[in-house]
Formats: structure tokens, C-alpha cells, sequence
């Protein structure tokens, strides 16, 4: 059973989510040779507050 977790920052609509999903569905039963039935997927959104890149949250703003 693939479990794929999906990180990205809050914003995506539903229908772009779910968009998303089924086409990693797809691609994964096709690539690894298993039912789509198997195939679970979690997106975790996260906030910029909890989101650092090169010593800086991406909340704060420029310097």
C-alpha cells in the first residue's frame, strides 16, 4: 500500500487537489504495478508562520 504525503503551503482549492490526486494516483499504479485501490494520499498544508527557507519563515516579512 504507497502512502504518499503531499506538504504545501495553505491556498489550493479543492478541485486543484483533487486533480492533483488523481493524476498521482494514476501514475503511481502505473508505475509501481499496483491497484489504485491501495494507493492512499495525505495533503498536509502548512501555514508560512510554521515554513523556514535559508534561516527565514517565509511569514516575516523582507529585510
Amino acid at each position: 500500500m504507497p502512502l504518499i504525503t503531499i506538504e504545501l503551503a495553505p491556498g489550493r482549492t479543492h478541485a486543484q487537489k483533487k486533480a492533483f490526486m488523481q493524476e498521482v494516483t494514476t501514475l503511481t499504479s502505473v508505475i509501481l504495478k499496483c491497484p489504485t485501490e491501495t494507493i492512499d494520499i495525505i495533503f498536509k498544508e502548512i501555514p508560512s508562520s510554521d515554513w523556514a527557507h535559508a534561516g527565514k519563515f517565509y511569514a516575516e516579512p523582507d529585510q
